[in-house]
């Protein structure tokens, strides 16, 4: 499969500020491809540069294999999809989804055609005729993601389209955007720093951080393999074994991760670590123990259903062969 999208060693600074520091990567065509990270890592920029909205100092951004410095933003193949829906209050819904269009020269029967086509896709036939003000936050992105749609992109950018939505809403909307990217068959490239949002959606995932890409892999693999301290920490809040506490429970003496869910707790004579109970938090369908080791501290997450021992108490630690994963040095 061809690459919808292709960073060859790019680099984008804003004075002192490396924004994004000699990324590579490849987005193949039809994918959906996440880029997650902390706020300033890097990966709303790389959206700009896609767009054109932005213009590497080195490197080179290719979308479907050719070099896009020169092409203006209006003459790439690429529409965005944005926080904020930058929508027009003084039109109808029907006429913001068609806005594209009309700029383009298609006829009124045309465009309101393709704008209903468009607002059946993303569930709110029968809303043309409103005005945005009428609408709820859900309904608004709707109508955001229809107007990107429209003028028929081949990939569509989405800069954390679903973060002024409320949890139910924002849940509901990740499945419907797999849904249409499904639908369509196009290349989404999605930014969020929302790692529950990226690891649902993406086929692939590439962790930013500083300016970096830190690890780009599935979301599988992000999540069980982490490359590094960051991303264990950032993608659902692994666990970090220092060499130290990893030796203690019989593995190598290198950094470690292990996700608090493949811990177990068993009696302390027949366990891989012997440490104190200090904290137990409710999480609804969970709870989260946090045990300590000397200076170290892990968190374990037991089934709220579970009985958890008294704080303050010694606990033994277990876990499956395999549940650890060796990480690199690099923080």
């Amino acid at each position: 499969m061809s690459n919808a999208v292709e960073f060859e060693r790019v680099s984008r600074h804003f004075g002192e500020t490396r924004a994004v520091d000699s990324v590579s990567m490849q987005v193949e065509e039809g994918h959906f491809f996440a880029m997650l990270g902390p706020s300033g890592s890097g990966k709303t920029t790389c959206l700009r540069l896609i767009s054109g909205f932005e213009r590497p100092e080195s490197g080179h951004v290719k979308i479907f294999g050719q070099n896009s410095e020169a092409v203006p933003p209006n003459r790439r193949p690429v529409n965005t999809v944005f926080q904020d829906y930058a929508l027009f209050p003084h039109l109808t819904v029907r006429d913001n989804v068609a806005y594209g269009l009309m700029v383009k020269g298609a006829d009124k029967s045309t465009r309101h055609r393709q704008a209903d086509e468009m607002l059946e896709l993303v569930k709110l036939t029968g809303f043309g005729s409103r005005k945005p003000g009428m609408l709820s936050g859900g309904q608004r992105q709707r109508v955001a993601l229809a107007r990107a749609l429209v003028n028929k992109p081949r990939v569509l950018l989405l800069d954390e389209p679903l973060g002024a939505l409320d949890l139910k809403l924002r849940e509901q909307m990740q499945e419907e955007l797999k849904s249409i990217q499904n639908q369509l068959g196009i290349t989404f490239i999605y930014v969020t720093h929302d790692q529950g949002e990226a690891l649902s959606m993406a086929d692939r995932v590439a962790v930013f951080n500083e300016g970096k890409i830190v690890q780009e892999a599935t979301p599988r693999e992000i999540y069980e393999r982490p490359r590094t301290h960051f991303v264990a920490n950032f993608v659902g809040s692994s666990n970090v074994l220092s060499p130290t506490l990893s030796v203690q429970s019989g593995g190598p003496s290198r950094w470690m991760s292990l996700r608090p869910e493949a811990i177990r707790l068993c009696d302390p004579s027949n366990s891989k670590l012997k440490g104190t109970l200090q904290n137990i938090r409710y999480l609804g369908a969970s709870n989260r123990l946090s045990i300590r080791f000397g200076e170290e501290e892990l968190s374990v997450s037991l089934p709220s259903t579970e009985v958890a021992p008294e704080k303050g108490v010694q606990v033994g630690l277990t876990w499956e062969e395999g549940a650890t994963h060796v990480m690199d040095e690099d923080h």
